[in-house]
């Protein structure tokens, strides 16, 4: 491994052990993703139940979809949540840090923040 992904891995170790250190916010957190995610597929499972299919789309099909785009959008999302924030570091004037380190800039905003209670849509 070179020592960019390591440091991505040192920077997300951080982040992990920070976001452990509230555990019941983490718990609660991860439970209320959990909670949204499975309401919207019982949604789905209601309509289908009520109208048997969509077009030729059936409940197995559409389900297979909801779940890969919902592991997809959960890992682009807690791995790369840096990026949500980046308007924000930059209008404070954060941004300037970031440009001064002698590593590459989209790792560091990439690295700035895993989001674990994103496993509950994940889940």
């Amino acid at each position: 491994m070179n020592d960019a992904h390591q440091l991505y891995v040192r920077y997300l170790g951080i982040s992990v052990r920070s976001q452990l250190q509230y555990r019941a916010s983490f718990v609660m957190l991860t439970l209320g993703h959990l909670l949204v995610t499975a309401t919207e597929f019982a949604g789905m499972v209601i309509l289908f139940d009520r109208f048997g299919q969509l077009d030729d789309w059936r409940l197995e099909e559409v389900a297979l979809f909801y779940g890969l785009i919902n592991i997809a959008f959960a890992l682009a999302d807690a791995a790369s949540r840096g990026f949500d924030v980046i308007g924000n570091q930059i209008k404070s004037g954060d941004f300037d840090r970031i440009l001064l380190r002698p590593r590459s800039t989209a790792l560091q905003i990439a690295g700035q923040e895993l989001t674990l209670r994103r496993i509950g849509r994940l889940t």
